[in-house]
């Protein structure tokens, strides 16, 4: 006899935090797929973490931009200004994502960023390794997950 195996249930995490260097990431009213079968609960389908990641790096970019062959110079994200010169202070940025079917929720980055002088936008410093270290904090939340539930 076959047995039915019971369908996998979502269930919405309030708070999922990781942390990675200098970069702090929370996932705030995230849905998970809990499998009925007692395995540990996980993200809806391979390609949720990637589209994380393409809301983080390009939809809702909150890097500076970083333009210049030979001597890199950053800019603001929004109006293009000149950050050279400016102080990098840890800042909060808050993204609204909504992915399929999902419930939409709340991902928060924690980072050092630099503020424009001419329209107060927080720009994250965007160094080589900047996107490296915003992954590893976002697995490290993934990881966390096994022991929420």
């Amino acid at each position: 006899m076959f047995r039915k195996s019971k369908p996998a249930e979502f269930i919405t995490v309030p708070k999922l935090v990781g942390k990675y260097k200098q970069v702090r990431v929370t996932f705030l009213g995230a849905s998970f797929m809990k499998p009925a079968d007692g395995k540990p609960a996980r993200y809806a389908d391979d390609d949720f973490a990637l589209y994380i990641m393409d809301e983080v790096f390009k939809r809702q970019s909150i890097l500076t931009r970083v333009k210049g062959i030979i001597s890199k110079a950053h800019h603001c994200r929004k109006c293009d200004a000149d950050l050279m010169g400016r102080k990098a202070h840890k800042r909060r940025f808050a993204l609204d994502i909504s992915y399929k079917e999902m419930p939409p929720f709340k991902l928060e980055i924690e980072m050092p960023a630099i503020p424009c002088r001419s329209c107060g936008t927080n720009n994250a410093v965007n160094e080589s390794n900047t996107e490296i270290i915003i992954c590893g904090a976002i697995a490290k939340a993934f990881e966390s997950l096994k022991s929420k539930l």
